[in-house]
This record gives C-alpha cells, structure tokens and sequence, in this order.
C-alpha cells in the first residue's frame, strides 16, 4: 500500500456545497457495483450496504439472527478485523466517501478505511494486485454519515476494499467520483452521449422531491417507479421541471429516446430538450440554448423516439424539461462524437435491438403464465407445523405427470451447475418436458445470490414462440417450477457454482422425457451481474 491522499470530513449541510454532491456514487449496485469477497456478513447481508436508497430503521423486525439490520454487519469479536471488496460497475476515479453508520447505535463498525485495486480482468484477490490506500483508518461514529472529501482525486480502480475495523455494522458505503469513460473504437459509430458508463452525468435540477435526475442516464430500464427521476406535483400554471445532463463526449445529439417506464399516472403531459456548448459543468446562467425537441406529448410506460434539430451543432450539455412535472424512467441522447462523420438522418435507434432483453427480478405475477415461483412468506395457504416452529405453506407449485399410460416415474435428482462466463447471455436454444412439470430449487451457500430463468410458451409451429420469451433474476431464495410443455433455457447459474434439488418425472423414452429446439440468438443483458 501507499501513503492516501490528504481528506477532510465534512457535514451532510457541507456536502450539498462541496465536490461531492454532483459525483457520482459509484459504489451503487443501480451502476452495477456488486460485492466480490466479504470475510464476514453474519447479522446483515454486505450487499446491502451498496442499495442506493438511504438506510432505514425497523425495531420490531428479527430475523433468525436477531435484529434486522439495513447495511452490512459483522459477528463479534474479531480479532484482527473485517472487510469487504467490491467491483465497481464502471471503472473510475474517487473525490470521496461516505461509510455511513444510520441506524447502529450500539453495533456500528468503530472505524474504517479503503483501498482500491485496478484489476479489469482476473482475480482481484490473487497476491499480485495491487491496493493502494485511498482513505487511511478514519473514526466512525454511530448513526451518521461520515463523509470524507480527498484533496485531490485519485487514480481509476475497478474495484474497491472497505475494512471494518474489528467488526460491526456499515448502513451504507458511498464512493462519490466520475467514470472513466469507455468509448467505442470507431468515432464515427452512434452511441449514447449521456449514458453514465460513457461519462454522461446530471449537474442541475429544479427538483428531485421523490428521485433524483442522476437515475435518468444508468444502466437498463430499472425495476420500479423508484429508479427514475420524479418531481413534486406543480399547482402554477406554466410550470416545468428540468434536468440539465453534462454528456459524457461532445458530440451531435440525432435522436432521443424517452423512458416513461413504470409512470403510469404520473408521466408528464409534455417533454422538451435543448442543447448547449460550454466549458462549465454547469452551465452559466446567459448560456445560449437550442431547441432540440419543441414541447411534445408523452404517454405512460412506454419508450418514445424524437428526432432531433440542430443535428450539425456540437453540444457539451442537455436540458430535459417535463411539462408541468412528472417522472421520467430513462433518457437516452444518441448521437456521434466530435469529429465523427454523421450518418444518414434520420436513424434507427439502436438502444432496443429486437435480439437485446434486459432480465427483470422475478415475482410471482410476472412468471404466472409460465410456472410457479417457489417461496416462503408469499401466500396465505398455510398452517403451523412442527410443534409450532415452523409454518407450511400449501400448494406453492403443481406437480404434474400427463404421460401416456402413466408412464412417467417421479425422480428427484441435484443439478450441479457450474456458472456462465458469458454475461450478457445468449440465448441459443430452449427445451421443455412436454408431460411434466420441472422444479428446480436452489441449495445455495452464501457466495450464491441467484440465477438466470429464460422461458416461452409454446407456438402454433409446436415450437417456441419467441414473442413471449421472458427472463428472469431468480434470487438464491427461490425456487421455480416450469410447467408441463414450457419452453425454458437449461439452468443459468451466475457468478458461483450452484446445486439444485429437481423433481421432474421421466419414462426413460428421450423424446418424451425432453426436447430441445435451436433459436434465434437473443442477448439477455443481467444487471449487477459479473463474470469472475
């Protein structure tokens, strides 16, 4: 290690002033940002401490280990202490952290420090990468943020180490700095101008009452109406909201692409963009905008394109205003680098591609159609069990055998599942049992956080059909079960070696035991997924 650069701590009242407040908090698992290695998470899980909402506080919720905790928290008595290394979804540079301790009061770690390690590929934990120390052992205090502004900022890491000095609980760890953006080879190719991983970033906004405008530029369409930017109702006539957008690359804005996914009833009645040149991150107050995309309706969930004009101009900087107020999920700004040469106007926007899905979390509404999710806590069906130690929930999936003559036998077997080392996936082919069903449950250790679903119904061709594929992001804690004649990609695991526990019935006859069908290739993007 070396020596860390110089930091001073700062007041939550003093960053909203400071370099920090318009960084970026790399460390957010909505950038991607997972947790590689952990030495210890006994009372709370180490990922949490990544989740980008702010830590809140439930005292009368336990779990097997006792209180609940929202972050990261370690068993007692650690003789030396813990710690915890993360990949960052996007490589970058550092201006600071923050390792708040909201909510432990009696349990927060004491002290902490971090060191960061620029290791692209291969295994950050072999003896030959590098940790450079980025913030020396500093005191931490319960319930609080502990904000520290470095005085300069630091080299790129793809990763970072935070230690818990001996052990204890952290509620949340911010990295706030910048991108290190990745640019296609090709200058001249069509990219996102705005997109977070190109360097694109929010620098102002009118109001970011329920989310801010940072969430417009990250990583796929999110989850929920809570990862995009939402605004406080207006009651003035007149009235818009904005958020001003520093591209990640001067460039020529062609197209924009609108997310209203999820905002249902609250999308704004009307958007509208403009552009500017400056060498500010903010831009001054007498900038000279221009309209890009006159006031224009919107609709709910849905994406909408607009070309754009003034396509010859050279932009730094985009204003997205919604009329009067509103939510936003997504905004993409597609377009080419300085110095690239334009393409032929106007052009196919190419965030969506027809081969490209993005695999959503899985829920038991979303995956009806195809099966059954397999979980405790998510049905009213059930009875006390075990002398009252247990509850049993009833009839969480269907086990069916429609063979000819009943000549399907149940078999219970363990799938051994070694994970993918392509991320995103292809999928290339599906299978199914068309007299069975198939269920499949995880028996995880706690490296496994979950794993990849790719289903479809079946067509009219009695083959796949493809316009009802969906993929999912099981988590560790739930099992599936597919349903007889469901198309469905052998089992994904991702990140770690996974065994599942399958009950399946077979007649030893192999076209009525399985069938396999090749596909058309389509691209599942996993968001905080990586290949180690």
């Amino acid at each position: 290690m070396t020596n860390a650069a110089t930091y001073t701590k700062i007041t939550q009242e003093e960053f909203k002033t400071s370099k920090l407040a318009k960084s970026i908090n790399l460390a957010s698992s909505a950038l991607g940002t997972s947790v590689v290695a952990v030495t210890d998470d006994f009372f709370a899980p180490a990922e949490m401490m990544l989740n980008p909402e702010p830590a809140i506080f439930c005292p009368d919720k336990f779990v097997d280990t006792g209180s609940w905790m929202d972050g990261w928290e370690s068993k007692r008595h650690n003789p030396t202490y813990d710690w915890c290394i993360v990949k960052l979804g996007f490589p970058g540079t550092f201006q600071g952290f923050d390792i708040d301790t909201s909510h432990f009061t009696g349990n927060q770690a004491p002290a902490g420090s971090v060191e960061g390690a620029y290791c692209p590929e291969g295994d950050v934990q072999a003896k030959d990468v590098k940790w450079v120390e980025l913030l020396p052992k500093v005191v931490l205090p319960p319930d609080s943020h502990n904000i520290f502004e470095l005085e300069k900022p630091t080299a790129v890491y793809t990763h970072l180490r935070l230690n818990n000095y001996p052990d204890g609980g952290i509620a949340r760890f911010r990295a706030y700095g910048q991108v290190e953006p990745t640019f296609p080879k090709d200058i001249n190719q069509v990219m996102d101008l705005v997109y977070v991983g190109h360097g694109g970033r929010s620098v102002q906004a009118s109001n970011e009452f329920f989310a801010p405008g940072d969430f417009l530029v990250l990583p796929g369409r999110g989850t929920n109406m809570g990862d995009g930017w939402q605004t406080r109702r207006s009651r003035v006539e007149g009235h818009a909201d904005f958020v001003i957008l520093r591209l990640g690359a001067r460039g020529h804005i062609l197209q924009a692409e609108v997310d209203t996914s999820h905002f249902k009833g609250n999308f704004p009645r009307e958007i509208k963009l403009e552009g500017c040149f400056t060498e500010s991150n903010i831009p001054e107050e007498d900038a000279t905008w221009f309209t890009l995309i006159e006031p224009t309706p919107t609709g709910p969930h849905g994406l909408f394109h607009f070309n754009t004009a003034h396509t010859d101009k050279v932009f730094t900087h985009a204003k997205i205003s919604i009329i009067p107020d509103g939510g936003l999920k997504r905004l993409r700004l597609f377009g080419v680098r300085e110095g690239g040469k334009l393409p032929s106007l106007p052009i196919v926007a190419p965030s969506t591609p027809k081969n490209l899905v993005t695999a959503e979390p899985l829920t038991a509404e979303a995956y009806k159609a195809f099966g059954q999710v397999i979980q405790s806590g998510h049905s009213d069906n059930f009875t006390s069990a075990n002398q009252g130690t247990a509850e049993k929930y009833h009839q969480v999936a269907q086990v069916t055998n429609t063979f000819p003559k009943n000549n399907g036998k149940v078999h219970m077997c363990v799938f051994h599942c070694r994970p993918t080392n392509e991320l995103p996936f292809t999928v290339k082919l599906l299978e199914r049992h068309p007299y069975s069903s198939q269920a499949f449950i995880p028996m995880t250790d706690s490296k496994s956080r979950g794993y990849l679903v790719a289903v479809a119904l079946n067509g009219k061709d009695d083959k796949p059909d493809m316009s009802t594929l969906k993929t999912f992001v099981a988590s560790s804690t739930q099992g599936i079960s597919y349903n007889a004649g469901v198309w469905h990609h052998p089992m994904v695991a991702l990140e770690y070696p996974t065994d599942f526990a399958v009950v399946v019935h077979e007649s030893g006859v192999p076209q009525d035991d399985c069938n396999e069908v090749e596909v058309p290739h389509v691209v599942v993007q996993v968001p905080g997924y990586h290949i180690f």
